[in-house]
């Protein structure tokens, strides 16, 4: 009787884990919104949009990753520890932490509301593609209220979703906003001129952890 106890109480303290992923590229852009300037790095999967990573320094010297699923909306957080090396080599550990939903990250206009939008191509130079993100109010696209110029460079696989997810706040978590062709977001431009996001670096790494079940 005391060993089926002991069984028991043990089974709800231990996390179950089931899907690898297999994180293999990385690009980091700098970002100005209004003349305030910062940087941010995401991490992708060549073979799924549907997941995405980023990786937060603590204050107390610390690192904690945050594995966004854009298909069941929820994030998997971790502790990250370094092993022998740095991120780059891919020689660190993930510790799992918990799970939250992304109402608890992101305002609902991430990941709730459907987006009206069009890309124009405006020219190609070697193997640049000028293009004109343009987003609108209404479903039957006449009525603009902004616009990005892109630079795609062109490439293998399709990027887009890593700039989005990168840059694009409030609709980083929208798959739907997605360029149909391959290639990689090298700048970015509004309009007005109040958004500009440049490619600092885009790199093939491997980092690995497992999706608690």
């Amino acid at each position: 009787m005391s060993k089926f106890i002991l069984i028991f109480l043990l089974i709800p303290f231990t996390t179950l884990f089931g899907q690898t992923l297999r994180f293999d590229l990385m690009v980091k852009y700098s970002i100005s919104l209004n003349g305030f300037n910062f940087e941010r790095s995401t991490f992708g999967i060549s073979t799924n949009d549907n997941y995405m990573m980023q990786i937060f320094n603590n204050h107390d010297g610390s690192q904690t990753a945050k594995v966004f699923d854009l298909k069941s909306l929820k994030i998997y957080e971790y502790n990250v520890i370094e092993e022998k090396s740095n991120i780059e080599s891919g020689e660190i550990k993930f510790v799992y932490l918990n799970t939250i939903p992304f109402s608890s990250y992101f305002p609902n206009i991430s990941y709730e509301r459907r987006i009206n939008f069009d890309f124009e191509k405006l020219s190609t130079e070697n193997d640049i593609e000028t293009l004109n993100l343009t987003f609108y109010k209404n479903k039957s696209k006449t009525k603009p209220k902004g616009n990005l110029e892109l630079k795609v460079l062109n490439s293998e696989l399709n990027l887009f979703p890593l700039f989005r997810f990168t840059c694009l706040h409030t609709l980083e978590c929208i798959n739907e906003l997605n360029y149909h062709k391959p290639g990689l977001v090298t700048s970015a431009i509004s309009g007005n001129g109040y958004e500009k996001y440049t490619l600092k670096t885009f790199e093939e790494i491997s980092l690995e952890l497992s999706l608690p079940n």
